[in-house]
């Protein structure tokens, strides 16, 4: 008897096999059907999925054997896996490798062997679909063939079962992930908005004076922390916005909305941000013709606008906001007098965490959130958004909504 030799890749043939995790598993009537078909067609009493591991053959499924293993060093398969053909003995008794193996001259009396590589789609033979008589045999041509075939849908068979797998624990990390999500958006909106909240309203009645006269240096520190819980409270929100976006869970109530008055009153609301930031605000438009929006998130859109213009735009500079019709579509923009947008963020602007730097600005705290949230609300109104930029020169971002017809 003469021991196949191992294969040249032989490392790596054996980690791919482990790859699929079939090893010692359970039987699958998927593999057993191939053995039956096996032995039928080649109308043998024996056929195997034979798996070549390191010390050993493993079978996967099998017919007309009791072993569910043997040792490498007797395998037949052994050899067949160095090729690419079936690989064939016709007579093992009359084989000078084979005529004095154990399995030949004891059970089960093996005469006639043909193995099919398993072959995986990167190259490696883990083992065969081979077929076993106890008398020698000339297969046809048609049967060697039918046996490749089945040998290349066991290998489907494998990948399939590996890819099922894989499936499963994306789902179950899906899961994972989720239960993570609820979790974390849970403890955001309890342990972090509710007190922020809180937080606020009492500074609010500190400063109506409910608590008594306070003197400037206090006013002055109140007013910071009001400005901070402003900001962290704005975080919050946007992480909780981004969240529910993802999920498909963030809710619209769509009613007619009259976008003149809601920009106006955006400008308005961000004069003290203004102020802060020495930056004027002005607005140029007029009424047009109603759209079917949200107030509220429309609100949300134009107030991360404004304060990324105003937050980026130098002292004493102006922001411009413009709302115009046309064509059944009314526009509204948001032009800053800023360096610009550099290059290499551009395309990448609407993505979540990326900040809206301004060429020649240092950077600025937020979230990065605020313009994936925007674009968010304004594709689910059926809009767009977008940006021109030109670097010394400024930044024109702007949302264009459908109007409905004048009634």
């Amino acid at each position: 008897m003469v021991a196949a030799a191992l294969p040249e890749n032989e490392r790596y043939r054996l980690e791919r096999l482990r790859s699929y995790e079939i090893l010692d598993t359970e039987p699958e009537e998927e593999f057993d059907r191939i053995v039956r078909l096996a032995a039928s067609v080649l109308d043998v009493p024996i056929a195997l999925i034979s798996l070549v591991d390191k010390g050993r053959q493993w079978f996967k499924a099998r017919v007309g054997l009791d072993a569910r293993e043997t040792p490498r060093e007797l395998a037949f398969c052994a050899h067949a896996i160095h090729g690419m053909d079936v690989y064939v003995v016709h007579d093992a008794t009359q084989n000078p490798l084979f005529r004095d193996n154990a399995l030949v001259t004891g059970a089960p009396d093996i005469r006639f062997y043909a193995g099919a590589p398993l072959r995986t789609h990167d190259g490696f033979n883990l083992g065969t679909v081979c077929a076993i008589d106890r008398i020698p045999r000339e297969p046809t041509n048609a049967q060697l063939a039918l046996l490749h075939d089945l040998a290349a849908l066991t290998s489907d068979l494998l990948e399939l079962r590996t890819a099922g797998r894989t499936a499963l624990d994306e789902v179950a990390e899906r899961k994972r992930i989720d239960a993570y999500k609820s979790a974390f958006i849970s403890t955001v909106n309890h342990e972090l908005r509710t007190p922020l909240t809180s937080i606020i309203g009492a500074i609010e009645l500190i400063n109506t004076g409910v608590a008594g006269e306070i003197s400037q240096e206090v006013g002055q520190l109140i007013s910071i922390a009001d400005r901070n819980a402003a900001v962290l409270l704005r975080l919050v929100n946007d992480l909780l916005d981004s969240a529910k976006l993802a999920d498909g869970n963030l809710k619209f109530e769509l009613s007619v909305t009259d976008i003149h008055q809601v920009v106006r009153e955006s400008v308005e609301n961000i004069e003290s941000y203004c102020r802060d930031h020495n930056v004027t605000v002005t607005y140029q438009g007029s009424s047009v013709n109603p759209v079917r929006a949200d107030r509220l998130r429309i609100a949300q859109v134009m107030n991360n606008l404004l304060s990324n213009a105003v937050k980026f735009s130098p002292p004493q500079s102006t922001v411009t906001v413009t709302l115009a019709e046309r064509d059944g579509v009314a526009e509204v923009s948001v032009i800053d007098m800023a360096g610009g947008i550099p290059d290499a963020i551009r395309p990448r602007i609407f993505e979540k965490f990326v900040q809206a730097k301004q060429a020649g600005v240092s950077s600025r705290p937020g979230t990065g959130l605020g313009l994936s949230i925007a674009k968010a609300i304004i594709e689910h109104h059926g809009g767009e958004i977008g940006f021109e930029t030109q670097a010394g020169a400024g930044t024109r971002f702007f949302f264009r909504l459908p109007t409905l017809p004048h009634t």
